[in-house]
């Protein structure tokens, strides 16, 4: 009998080297400790890219495109139509179970917020622009030191050497215009000294032509690439040439896309009354054109 009174060790409450069930509180420490450990990561990732000021560059158009996007966004019809909906849709089922002064605050909340968000898109898109104009200050060595090298080690293809120079020497007009444009609007350089050109506006209205004719060089460069890279392929390769040949590929069809975006822009930006492109589209076309290489910088920090 006394055995039969003896505890059983398979019946014991809490066996030995057991979790005991996790709290709330500690449920939300281990909550907050995985927010914060994703934090870090992004973190890490964004000083990677803030690290260049090519990267800086690129997440400061990312901001800029998207913000003038999401402005437009916010102010298109469907959206209006979409906020008009849910505001009555608001105002009945507060009406239906609270009293009309409720009801008139919700009415209240919801103008003011669209109001101001459009404002605010805009200064942040006026903000990223001139941020990336006065990154642009610098570039003019850095273009100067591609014509440099371009010179000291030129591309085996004749043509291909000429393109880049030519796209060399727009570029540096580009951003040489650009600039001048620029810190004549900020007060660094006086008005008199564009004047004979037709002031600030005019310049840089030439600067963005010296841009377009980068970009229809760009087009000859990838048609001269594409020809190179047929004639490695018939020659035949290495498995790693393969490779490289691959990635060519890829690096020729995301130039492509880009160059696709920024044309009609560009075409557009280059009359002063412009072709006709929508300004509403703007930011779409931009975001476009750097998406995907924004996409590979962001990769490139995992």
């Amino acid at each position: 009998m006394a055995d039969d009174k003896a505890p059983n060790p398979e019946e014991s409450v809490s066996p030995a080297g057991s979790t005991p069930p996790m709290t709330s509180r500690q449920a939300a420490q281990r909550r907050l400790l995985a927010a914060l450990l994703t934090a870090d990561r992004l973190n890490g990732r964004l000083n990677k890219i803030l690290s260049t000021s090519a990267g800086q560059e690129r997440l400061f158009a990312f901001i800029q495109y998207t913000s003038h996007i999401l402005h437009h966004l916010l102010a298109s019809a469907p959206w209006v139509a979409l906020q008009t909906r849910l505001s009555l849709l608001a105002r009945l089922r507060s009406s239906s179970s609270s009293s009309p002064s409720a009801s008139a605050s919700t009415g209240k909340a919801a103008a003011p917020s669209t109001a101001t968000q459009k404002p605010r898109l805009l200064a942040l898109y006026s903000l990223m622009s001139e941020a990336r104009y006065m990154l642009r200050l610098l570039d003019l060595p850095t273009l100067i030191a591609w014509g440099s090298a371009t010179l000291k080690s030129p591309p085996a293809d004749k043509t291909m050497y000429a393109l880049t120079l030519l796209q060399v020497l727009a570029n540096i007009i580009y951003q040489a215009l650009e600039n001048a444009a620029f810190l004549t609007t900020k007060g660094v350089i006086p008005e008199q000294f564009l004047k004979r050109w037709g002031g600030a506006a005019k310049v840089e209205l030439w600067s963005t032509r010296a841009w377009l004719g980068h970009i229809v060089l760009q087009y000859f460069v990838l048609w001269r690439a594409r020809e190179l890279r047929k004639k490695a392929e018939i020659e035949g390769s290495s498995e790693e040439k393969q490779k490289e040949l691959k990635a060519e590929v890829r690096a020729w069809k995301k130039s492509l896309v880009n160059n696709v975006c920024w044309t009609p822009l560009c075409l557009h930006w280059s009359f002063e009354n412009g072709i006709g492109f929508p300004g509403s589209l703007v930011g779409v076309g931009s975001f476009m054109a750097g998406a995907w290489g924004f996409a590979d910088l962001w990769a490139s920090t995992a």
